[in-house]
């Protein structure tokens, strides 16, 4: 469980760094419109990538049970 909620988060900083790659670039856009569609492709096929891999553990997750609001003893 502890390694799904690791790479989760790996995973999620990895997409905002991508996001924000995105965001610079966007800053062309009005420059040149074609050099943008091609330079935010290869960045956009990584965050749908990431996306579907972010669902997957996701999903793993739903199914571990709640950890208890009493602690066990040791």
């Amino acid at each position: 469980m502890n390694e799904n909620i690791l790479r989760a988060q790996v995973t999620t900083r990895q997409m905002k760094l991508l996001v924000e790659a995105l965001e610079d670039l966007c800053k062309q856009l009005p420059k040149n419109p074609k050099l943008y569609a091609l330079m935010a492709e290869a960045p956009l096929d990584h965050i749908g990538r990431m996306r579907d891999e972010l669902d997957q553990y996701l999903e793993e997750l739903k199914h571990v049970p709640a950890a208890s609001s009493q602690a066990e003893p040791v």
